[in-house]
């Protein structure tokens, strides 16, 4: 009995000599507010947005109110990095299962094959003042990032955000990805529009009265923006948004080949991307001008695109790939309403290779940036694994764009209005 109260006695006095060397309790509060007023002041903020249209701002401030609103990014990890890893981590743990798709199978000229996922909603709906059934059901078109596909969580989240709001959702698998081998030696890059091209037509062609807009993530919005921008008025879409995209290839690759994000993420990519050639090696081994061995030892996404993808698309050089992949050289080119939403601080994308003077030239272009967000975060308050404010944006606009894009589009009206002002 003795020995028991010594021992109590000589925790209750260890903890009592721990809790004297503990901080104050006033200087604990004044960290906590110190960081807490750095939050509110410098962390949570209204997205910016940009465009050349008044009707494009006050149609995406009225139809999309998440725009209006203070932006919360998740608290415990808003810094770039970590809001990119975390929350990926996070939905991926937290999303489950991917949605029950339907695939379909469509044969490309060369003998290639493109898988797309669908995942239509079942039963009637109601659109405005429309009623829609199979055939006339909105359908949005998404394109997943460099190594992502249907399972990914953030892919699965914007097609059952497209469930959510009564629409059609079909992911395009660029060829290649989700476990599904080549049968052609051709796989997808930055620069070249065909399998989207391709994939756009079979839509049209299932659904012929259904009104289509897209959605690209990271890689994904660069060849859809580059698509929009290629086709102009005859691409086929009412509309398209790009999440995360890298504008100027050159500078995304560079700020990647960092110390830091080299480990974190540049690696991580290429492992994906050398993984899905080792498992196709056999339709590239014919293939003169690319050395399979070499472009598997690749270390970072230049070194693979200079090895290997420039090569099976032929491009001069690395150079000449670069400069045909980036976005930020066909923003005068794009005739199609689109919504652009990046981050501040994706590395990514750095914030100074972002071409905000030229968007602001182009009336069918509207650019949203947050803060913080990451590439491809965009946490929102708490918990990473709620609806992201990528996900709330996306819901909103695709619902505003089949409910009321007839107000979109209308600045060639404005201007004329305008010039008759003038000349009265």
């Amino acid at each position: 009995m003795a020995d028991e109260f010594l021992a109590d006695s000589q925790l209750r006095s260890w903890v009592s000599i721990q809790w004297e060397n503990w901080p104050s309790f006033p200087l604990v509060v004044g960290v906590a507010l110190t960081v807490a007023t750095y939050y509110v002041k410098c962390v949570a903020k209204k997205p910016v947005l940009i465009t050349g249209s008044k009707s494009c701002a006050d149609f995406l401030q009225h139809h999309c109110p998440v725009l209006v609103q203070e932006y919360y990014p998740t608290v415990w990890c808003f810094t770039s990095r970590a809001h990119t890893l975390i929350c990926g981590i996070v939905r991926d743990l937290a999303d489950g299962k991917p949605p029950s798709y339907q695939q379909d199978i469509l044969h490309t000229p060369d003998g290639g094959e493109i898988h797309l996922d669908w995942l239509d909603h079942h039963g009637n709906h109601h659109h405005g003042n429309h009623h829609h059934d199979n055939k006339t059901r909105p359908t949005v078109l998404i394109m997943p990032g460099l190594t992502g596909h249907s399972g990914s969580a953030y892919v699965a989240r914007l097609a059952r955000g497209a469930h959510k709001q009564g629409y059609r959702g079909v992911v395009f698998n660029n060829r290649g990805t989700n476990g599904v081998e080549l049968k052609s030696a051709r796989s997808y890059c930055a620069a070249n529009t065909d399998d989207l091209h391709l994939v756009v037509s079979h839509v049209k062609t299932l659904y012929p009265d259904v009104p289509l807009m897209a959605v690209g993530v990271s890689l994904g919005g660069i060849i859809l923006f580059n698509y929009v921008a290629k086709l102009g008025k005859d691409c086929g879409l009412v509309a398209a948004m790009v999440v995360s995209v890298s504008w100027n290839v050159f500078e995304g690759t560079r700020s990647l080949e960092e110390t830091v994000n080299k480990l974190l993420f540049n690696r991580y990519l290429v492992k994906g991307l050398t993984t899905n050639l080792r498992r196709n090696r056999v339709v590239f081994d014919r293939h003169a001008s690319v050395d399979v061995d070499h472009a598997l030892q690749a270390s970072t996404i230049g070194e693979f695109d200079e090895r290997f993808t420039r090569k099976v698309f032929g491009y001069e050089s690395l150079q000449h790939y670069y400069t045909e992949a980036s976005p930020h050289r066909k923003v005068p080119h794009i005739q199609t309403p689109i919504l652009c939403l990046n981050a501040a601080d994706d590395i990514f994308s750095p914030l100074d290779s972002i071409p905000v003077e030229e968007v602001e030239k182009n009336p069918n272009i509207a650019l949203v940036m947050t803060s913080h967000g990451g590439h491809i975060g965009f946490g929102d308050w708490l918990f990473p694994s709620r609806e992201s404010f990528m996900d709330k944006l996306y819901q909103q606009y695709v619902d505003a764009v089949f409910k009321y894009g007839q107000e979109l589009g209308n600045e060639e009206e404005e201007k004329r209005v305008d010039e008759m002002k003038v000349r009265e």
